[in-house]
């Protein structure tokens, strides 16, 4: 099979499931609630997926550096397909505790801890150096589609025929994800996993150490860490508590997320069609236009004035995802890529709960207007500082 071949199989698995998975948020959310749980319930339900994801993405990589990225995703697969399966079982059929509601997500969050660093490896094995931007564009347009379009049809499928049909849909889409890679054979060239003798703790601190010895990978990482926990986090919290007092309230908040999810496929789509020679100034450049929402929001701009400034987001936050996956993985040595990928997606996320917490003291504080104006500020604070250093400036990709 050729690498056009596998690349075409890997993208229709991927896509699948991201359709699949754009589903659940609906779907379970009115599974909680139709099954008398509450917000309560629902907020513990949501914390037992995240928190096991969280905790176990380091681990994550170093299993995808160790052991065969192909099998671990199409484990990760089938293990959550089978807990799914069983939820969406439980619900069709009139039952659903909230244990098992909260067992199931603990099972989903630990699946995703493991397949989310072995995919970034995985696709490294399978796609020629210099697809691997176009390929890169493509997933997270599919990605970007489905969390478009995928609301709006779980909300469809759980009026018409409930919730647990929508989670049943889930399932099938990582049984059609693991039987996609199942049919995927790495070329020659993926490298040999790594040494068993050494320890999780020596593996997770030879990629510390290598992190640590390419200054511009290490910028990006708490670059990254802290605008999600000064910006994005608290712009989830914040923009929508604004628009509730100026604006439409929660059809304001759904519009302008709608106008994030249609900038997120242009952005993805151009990355898919053309990228920067100098990958990182592309990055800076797309970090810089995730405040745009921010100051427009907080010098009270008309609705349809933030949601062009959506658009903005959505461009910026689907490039800076796109750019920085690439040169991860034309740059980092490919026995390391699952551990740099769980660190990079630690970064994204595991700050979050701290921005959450603090946005509501702070626009309590400040304002939400000035809180939002912070936030932008602290985007492009970080963004000309990266950008006075030579080795964000001045990087190229290294000839394949």
């Amino acid at each position: 099979m050729t690498e056009p071949q596998h690349a075409l199989i890997y993208l229709t698995g991927a896509t699948l499931s991201y359709a699949g998975t754009a589903l659940v948020p609906v779907a379970l959310s009115f599974a909680v609630l139709d099954t008398g749980h509450g917000a309560n319930g629902l907020g513990l339900v949501l914390a037992a997926q995240s928190l096991p994801t969280i905790i176990l993405l380091l681990l994550g990589g170093v299993a995808g550096d160790r052991w065969s990225r192909r099998s671990i995703m199409i484990g990760a697969d089938l293990l959550r397909a089978g807990a799914q399966t069983i939820l969406a079982a439980c619900l069709i059929y009139g039952h659903g505790p909230l244990a098992l509601m909260v067992l199931v997500s603990a099972i989903v969050g630990a699946g995703n801890a493991f397949f989310q660093p072995a995919s970034g490896g995985f696709l490294a094995e399978i796609v020629a150096t210099e697809q691997l931007g176009r390929m890169n564009g493509l997933l997270r347009t599919g990605n970007a589609l489905a969390m478009v379009v995928g609301p709006a049809i779980g909300g469809i499928v759980v009026a018409a025929i409930g919730p647990g049909w929508g989670i049943a849909v889930d399932a099938g889409s990582y049984i059609a994800s693991a039987a996609c890679l199942m049919l995927i054979r790495p070329p020659a060239k993926a490298p040999p996993p790594a040494p068993k003798g050494r320890s999780i703790r020596g593996e997770l601190g030879e990629a510390v150490q290598a992190i640590r010895q390419t200054r511009w990978l290490c910028m990006l990482l708490v670059q990254y860490g802290a605008l999600n926990m000064l910006a994005a986090a608290p712009f989830n919290v914040i923009a929508p508590a604004l628009l509730s007092r100026i604006s439409a309230g929660a059809g304001a908040w759904g519009t302008l997320l709608s106008g994030i999810g249609v900038g997120a496929v242009l952005g993805a789509a151009a990355c898919a069609r053309r990228q920067p020679r100098r990958l990182l100034l592309g990055v800076e450049v797309a970090a810089s236009m995730l405040s745009v929402p921010m100051f427009l929001l907080a010098f009270h701009a008309p609705l349809p004035v933030v949601v062009v400034g959506g658009v903005a987001f959505g461009i910026g936050a689907a490039m800076l995802s796109v750019l920085t996956i690439t040169a991860i993985q034309r740059e980092i040595a490919r026995s390391m890529l699952s551990r740099t990928m769980a660190m990079v997606q630690l970064a994204n996320t595991g700050l979050n709960p701290v921005g959450y917490i603090l946005a509501g003291p702070v626009m309590g504080l400040l304002g939400a207007p000035a809180s939002l104006g912070l936030s932008g500020l602290c985007i492009v604070a970080s963004v000309a500082f990266l950008l006075s250093q030579p080795e964000i400036r001045r990087f190229e990709l290294r000839a394949s």
